[in-house]
């Protein structure tokens, strides 16, 4: 079994510090949305965000869309293989059902996820297909769920070759695999994720999106195990 975790995504509230921004009050009544609803957004609200903290980084559901994506179409999902989790900066963990066919439309998806933070759980007959949790540090996440070896995935770890690294891993028979990509565009991980790590890795010498490395260990994975 292979869960993988997008840790510290860039996925929010418009903070309360900006929410009478302009551009934030212009997007609520160009989409009809209620201000304390609005998922922060750097496309649509990039005259505000620079009034944040951390303001390079903020605001970018899209990285959870395009993940998402990726691995709920995966061949491992589709043989009930995969579980995904989103942790996101605040602390937050959103459990996705494998079953879950995502909204392909950002604009629609961006809707489905205020709503998601609005009512903590998505549901389709009587099915549960998302669930947000709040107060989930991303180290009580990781303790929580079943696995016998962790892997971070960052540009400052030690360089490997995936496919042989994942060889060696099923040959020391780690079979339930524990993965931590970052869910933000670029920069490091707030946490030290060393700590709560049984390794951390590079696989490539460039920063890679989350959803590359995803669909790369996503493919290894299958041809592995």
């Amino acid at each position: 079994m292979l869960t993988i975790v997008l840790a510290e995504s860039e996925l929010e509230i418009v903070p309360g510090k900006i929410i009478s921004h302009p551009s934030v009050i212009n997007y609520s009544k160009q989409y009809n949305k209620r201000l304390e609803n609005i998922i922060l957004e750097a496309s649509f609200h990039h005259s505000a965000i620079k009034y944040l903290p951390d303001s390079e980084k903020r605001g970018r559901p899209d990285i959870v869309h395009f993940f998402l994506l990726s691995a709920l179409e995966s061949i491992s999902n589709k043989k009930g293989e995969l579980k995904v989790i989103v942790h996101t900066r605040n602390n937050e963990a959103i459990y996705i059902n494998p079953e879950t066919r995502l909204i392909k439309n950002y604009i629609r998806f961006l809707g489905l996820i205020e709503q998601l933070f609005e009512k903590k759980i998505i549901a389709f007959e009587e099915k549960t297909l998302l669930e947000l949790r709040e107060n989930k540090t991303l180290e009580n996440l990781i303790i929580e769920e079943k696995h016998d070896y962790v892997v971070s995935f960052s540009p400052d770890g030690k360089k490997v070759k995936l496919l042989n690294y994942l060889k060696n891993l099923k040959k020391k028979n780690h079979k339930n695999l524990l993965c931590i990509i970052g869910g933000f565009p670029h920069g490091n991980f707030h946490n030290d994720i060393s700590k709560f790590s049984d390794d951390v890795v590079s696989i490539y010498n460039e920063t890679l999106t989350a959803w590359t490395v995803a669909n790369e260990l996503l493919v290894s994975y299958e041809n592995i195990f």
